[in-house]
């Protein structure tokens, strides 16, 4: 698949870049994919597709700042990872009954506001909250990552989750 990402690639600089990219992120998206999907096929069509999004848009690999990349890649599995969850979620078993895909359908609508709401968190509060519940960073990790203090992941840690609950209960879900 890489020598495919590659020749979809114009210059020898962006075919030495990409492969860079892809062999060291690799393995971490695949772990970020396979925590969302829990199946191994759906976290590699996941990756695959990042990968694609990646070479389509190539040119911002340039304007970002090395530290960000990996946030930047990690958006785009996730983002990939749950369209996928989405349409698994719609699909419907051949040996699945329309009254038992009526009777889930509310707990998919629920599923897909959720995901939605937490996209909505402001970014500071979702970026600190994506390293702490995805990525499994410690505060220390995080702060330094990000450049900030472990007082101030805990205050925006504490902060998400808050305003996380205040958006939930406003669109009146629970979870």
């Amino acid at each position: 698949m890489l020598s495919f990402f590659l020749s979809a690639l114009e210059s020898e600089e962006d075919r030495r870049r990409f492969r860079a990219v892809y062999e060291q992120y690799h393995g971490r998206l695949e772990r970020v994919a396979l925590g969302i999907l829990k199946d191994q096929r759906d976290a590699e069509d996941a990756i695959q597709n990042a990968f694609f999004q990646v070479v389509r848009h190539f040119e911002k690999i340039y304007q970002i700042p090395c530290e960000e990349l990996p946030y930047w890649l990690i958006s785009i599995v996730k983002n990939e990872a749950r369209m996928i969850l989405r349409k698994k979620e719609r699909a419907v078993p051949l040996e699945e009954s329309w009254e038992a895909v009526d009777a889930r359908a509310g707990d998919v609508s629920d599923y897909t506001a959720l995901v939605e709401l937490f996209a909505s968190l402001p970014e500071t509060y979702r970026q600190v909250l994506e390293m702490k519940a995805l990525l499994g960073y410690t505060d220390r990790e995080i702060a330094r990552k990000l450049g900030i203090s472990e007082t101030a992941v805990s205050t925006r840690a504490s902060r998400g989750r808050a305003h996380r609950r205040e958006i939930l209960e406003k669109a009146g879900l629970r979870f």
